[in-house]
């Protein structure tokens, strides 16, 4: 289940809630699973995931989009089913905007 961060942020309750998402490595992941995560389920150009790639291998996180709850639980979601059976040391972070 991915973790959700709440900020200070209030918005008006006529707007849908914004959740970012963010890939989360402790450990090396391979540059290459980091870049199909990103292309084929956060619908990354190649030039976004290698800049998003980029970033979670320097930093261990990287942001990967803003979506609406449902959307950004889904693929959170898929993301974590997709690592653990890849073995990969690898989850979703969604922050509250």
């Amino acid at each position: 289940m991915p973790t959700i961060v709440q900020t200070n942020f209030f918005p008006s309750p006529d707007e849908p809630k914004i959740y970012l998402v963010y890939l989360y490595s402790e450990k090396h992941i391979p540059w290459e699973a980091c870049m199909k995560i990103l292309m084929r389920i956060f619908n990354r150009s190649h030039e976004e995931a290698l800049a998003i790639t980029d970033e979670i291998q320097t930093n261990g996180e990287g942001l990967c989009g803003a979506y609406l709850y449902d959307i950004a639980e889904t693929k959170a979601e898929t993301v974590e089913r997709y690592a653990k059976k890849a073995n990969l040391s690898l989850e979703c972070l969604l922050e509250d905007v």
